[in-house]
């Protein structure tokens, strides 16, 4: 197989030879060279919709199949036509009696189409005189109910006259008495709005009062609350410098019994011996000072 891929790559005639087997073959098997013509084609349809579709690798080009298509259908159909004579002559027959046939069915068709048509004519004639006698009983019938309608519209218009004219009187002494309710609704809207206002005014007046009745009472809390708060302060100040008084009195006389007692105290309160090292808390307990 790899040898005769080989030669029909390299070699010219083989190709040529190979074409004209091909044809060969196709004209003497009409009947498969069609068919297999026709597999091609949808082989082709299938390698486009590969290719441009689904963008797949072909093997083969869509054009070189499309040519095999119609090399293969075009001997085949020759070739068949050529080797099968009488089959072709039957076929030619066929198709004529064919066509024969639907001329006499087509000009039977006509005949009765004709026919069909004289009798629609007569039809639609005999349905026009109707609906024309029909429409004129349909005009006078409209002229007379014209005429009719045009006496009831004038008894009608004249009853509106009446009912509009009744209407407007009824319309204006509706109008007289809203304008008198209007009128006395704006008068108790009136004394009704003084008297707010001068319950409005008596309420501002005491709410007046009331907030500088309360404005004095807050003032002279506030005056005690700051009173109370001076005794406090002057009392915390007195205590604090009796307690500081306390204190140093108390560290005085703690530095007087360390210096009796040797130890001598530093600014950091740490107690230290008579040589400058640090004591003990046992030892400053034992020399019954504060540690």
């Amino acid at each position: 197989m790899e040898k005769l891929k080989n030669i029909w790559d390299d070699k010219l005639w083989f190709k040529i030879l190979v074409i004209v087997v091909i044809l060969a073959l196709s004209y003497w098997f009409g009947i498969i060279a069609i068919l297999l013509g026709f597999i091609l084609f949808i082989y082709a349809i299938v390698t486009v919709i590969r290719k441009y579709i689904l963008k797949k690798n072909t093997r083969f080009k869509v054009r070189y199949i499309l040519l095999s298509f119609l090399a293969l259908t075009i001997m085949g159909g020759y070739g068949y036509a050529q080797t099968h004579p009488e089959e072709m002559e039957q076929s030619r027959i066929r198709q004529q009696e064919t066509k024969k046939a639907a001329e006499t069915k087509k000009a039977e068709d006509a005949k009765k189409a004709a026919k069909a048509k004289k009798a629609e004519d007569a039809k639609n004639a005999a349905k026009a005189k109707k609906a024309e006698d029909a429409k004129n009983a349909a005009k006078a019938k409209k002229a007379e109910d014209a005429k009719n309608a045009a006496k009831a519209k004038k008894a009608e218009d004249a009853k509106k006259a009446e009912a509009a004219r009744q209407a407007e009187a009824a319309k204006q002494a509706e109008a007289a008495k809203q304008a008198e309710a209007a009128k006395q609704a704006e008068a108790a809207k009136q004394a009704e709005a003084a008297k707010q206002a001068e319950a409005a005014k008596q309420a501002e007046a005491a709410r007046q009062a009331e907030a500088a009745r309360q404005a004095e009472a807050a003032k002279q809390a506030e005056a005690a609350r700051q009173a109370e708060a001076a005794r406090q302060a002057e009392a915390a100040r007195q205590a604090e410098a009796a307690r500081q008084a306390e204190a140093a009195a108390q560290a005085a006389q703690t530095e007087q019994n360390g210096n009796s007692s040797g130890y001598i105290r530093d600014a950091n309160g740490r107690w230290h011996r008579s040589n400058g090292q640090f004591a003990s808390k046992k030892e400053i307990a034992a020399a019954g000072l504060v540690w």
